[in-house]
């Protein structure tokens, strides 16, 4: 626990992934205020963005963890925890249509915004870095 909050505290890259997250979530959740059933479109977009925080800590956390590895391990346990990663979201995705508790369309937009999280990444430091 203690060596997360240590990656959270100075991995300045996942601060700036999640800016990007929220950016484009909070876009999404003005959207979803247009949809005819907001409650579940809403619900979507804070599910996927949960999801997707929680995607890109367990990948700082994981390559955190292959960089104190040799080659041959780094790569194995990159493959393991990216399939964790995979199921954990598939999981969610599966519950979320199973009871209809959200949008899935809405869900898996939001989770795909850690695409647009990476690619914003760069731009979100020229922002934070004038500051």
């Amino acid at each position: 626990m203690n060596r997360l909050r240590i990656i959270l505290k100075e991995n300045h890259t996942v601060h700036e992934m999640m800016a990007g997250i929220a950016a484009i979530n909070i876009i999404l959740a003005v959207i979803a205020c247009f949809m005819d059933d907001r409650r579940q479109a809403l619900l979507g977009v804070v599910i996927g963005t949960v999801v997707a925080a929680v995607y890109v800590i367990h990948m700082a956390v994981s390559i955190d963890d292959a960089l104190c590895l040799d080659e041959k391990g780094a790569v194995s346990a990159m493959r393991r925890r990216t399939v964790i990663r995979y199921v954990f979201v598939c999981a969610v995705a599966a519950v979320s249509l199973y009871f209809k508790v959200a949008d899935p369309v809405f869900l898996v937009l939001s989770v795909i915004s850690i695409k647009a999280g990476a690619y914003l990444q760069p731009t979100v430091h020229k922002i934070f870095s004038r500051r």
